[in-house]
């Protein structure tokens, strides 16, 4: 699949993340976990479609992703299914960090602990 292609399906996901944080928060944007989790996985999905447009860094791609496994995987209430999916449907439209998805996962997963300590120390 080209470059379009990809941009498009990552697009396409990140609208279906954008209508579902409107459902689930009524069109509102608290401070409240679960919202921040929610939009946040909406804009992570739009800025993997951005870098996959723009050819841009695969760091940014990746480290959004880690923001979505961080909202599906570390967060209380946890697994989040909606939001594996998305990352797991993420992960073959980026570029990848140096060719290789290992390192990719790596800093994904790195992201998203970063977030769960960065969280858990300013509350």
């Amino acid at each position: 699949m080209g470059k379009t292609g990809r941009t498009a399906v990552a697009a396409f996901d990140a609208a279906v993340m954008a209508v579902a944080a409107y459902v689930e928060t009524g069109g509102h944007f608290a401070l409240a976990p679960a919202d921040i989790v929610l939009w946040g996985s909406a804009v992570a999905a739009a800025i993997c479609a951005l870098v996959i447009f723009i050819a841009g860094s695969p760091l940014i791609a990746w480290a959004a992703i880690g923001y979505v496994l961080f909202g599906a995987l570390l967060t209380p209430g946890g697994p989040q299914w909606p939001l594996v999916a998305l990352a797991a449907a993420l992960m073959p439209l980026v570029p990848r960090p140096g060719g290789s998805v290992w390192m990719g996962l790596s800093l994904a997963f790195l992201v998203a602990l970063g977030v769960r300590f960065a969280i858990t120390a300013l509350l």
